[in-house]
């Protein structure tokens, strides 16, 4: 390979790598400020163009990955009791739903939430008390989680 040929493909790299940097910095702009949606619509990322063709000797972008979505917090829905564990000064938090009218009570906290039969109610709030708390249906008087809070 003769030294113009060197000195071309190092060209074409910076080139690359100046175009890839403007991409990452542009695109990440865009994340601070969200498109509105509509309330209620789940966003699915999916190709819609074709990559152009590279030219020989040029090497062909490579797509970014996605962000995977955080997980949910956990569901109590007084099937079992789940055993939820965090550190002090974490913050607690939990979905609960009840298919009746109830009161979520969590003992210790003194932390009480009215339910709406089948609504998934999100209950959150810092963990700034040490201890083993049981976490129950109120009306009756059903434990449907168990709250371990252990010092940091």
């Amino acid at each position: 390979m003769s030294r113009a040929q060197r000195l071309t493909f190092l060209v074409i790299a910076a080139v690359i790598a100046i175009v890839a940097v403007v991409v990452l910095a542009d695109s990440s702009e865009d994340d601070s400020n969200p498109p509105a949606s509509d309330a209620g619509a789940t966003a699915t990322a999916t190709p819609t163009t074709e990559q152009p063709e590279a030219s020989p000797g040029e090497e062909t972008p490579t797509p970014t990955a996605t962000a995977t979505p955080k997980p949910q917090p956990p569901l109590l829905d007084g099937s079992k009791v789940v055993k939820l564990e965090f550190k002090q000064g974490d913050t607690v938090k939990f979905r609960v739903v009840s298919d009746t009218p109830e009161e979520v009570h969590i003992h210790g906290y003194d932390i009480a939430k009215d339910l709406e039969p089948g609504k998934v109610t999100t209950v959150s709030f810092p963990a700034d008390i040490t201890g083993i708390f049981e976490i129950e249906y109120e009306s009756q008087g059903e434990q449907i989680a168990e709250l371990r809070v252990d010092p940091d």
